[in-house]
């Protein structure tokens, strides 16, 4: 119960800030250019702004993107919560969507992975992207994950031939 509600305020709150960004990201392309400075929570991204609009949109997408697969991926883990029985606790159900989360871990990682080396090449060129993008953690974060899931499904296959035997 206390995981579901803690992966609930984080879905939630990964929601809002992905919303903040989106909101702050237009208000800085077509409103007020200044807005870059302050996209949320301190993102400071003027510098790139003034550097290229299309470097601008193409680091700000990548964010926006890897919050809203994050948010995906806590939205994957309530799913687990509502499908778990603790009576038959291995089910095809949730070996799937523990799957699915160590492959939107995977994607998270190699988009991040990505990110972070277009904004060293962007750093070398002169403009700093002050963002912790954490594709290390999300790539070993994948590999622990595909490997509960493979557990899962061998837990589901051997469930299976117990209830077979009674």
């Amino acid at each position: 119960m206390v995981m579901n509600v803690a992966s609930w305020i984080i879905f939630l709150g990964l929601c809002i800030q992905m919303g903040a960004i989106i909101i702050s990201f237009f208000v800085s392309l077509f409103v007020n250019p200044a807005g870059a400075q302050n996209l949320y929570l301190g993102l400071n991204l003027s510098a790139l702004y003034q550097y290229s609009t299309g470097h601008y949109v193409a680091m700000v997408s990548s964010i926006i993107f890897l919050l809203a697969s994050k948010a995906f991926m806590f939205y994957l883990t309530i799913q687990i919560f509502t499908k778990t029985n603790l009576v038959h606790s291995f089910s095809t159900d949730v070996a799937s969507l523990v799957g699915r989360i160590s492959y939107v871990s995977a994607a998270i990682g190699l988009l991040a992975l990505v990110a972070k080396t277009y904004s060293d090449w962007l750093t070398k060129s002169g403009v700093a992207v002050p963002y912790n993008w954490g594709n290390g953690e999300f790539l070993f974060l994948a590999g622990i994950i595909f490997i509960m899931a493979q557990v899962f499904k061998r837990g589901f296959e051997l469930q299976q031939e117990q209830d077979l035997t009674i």
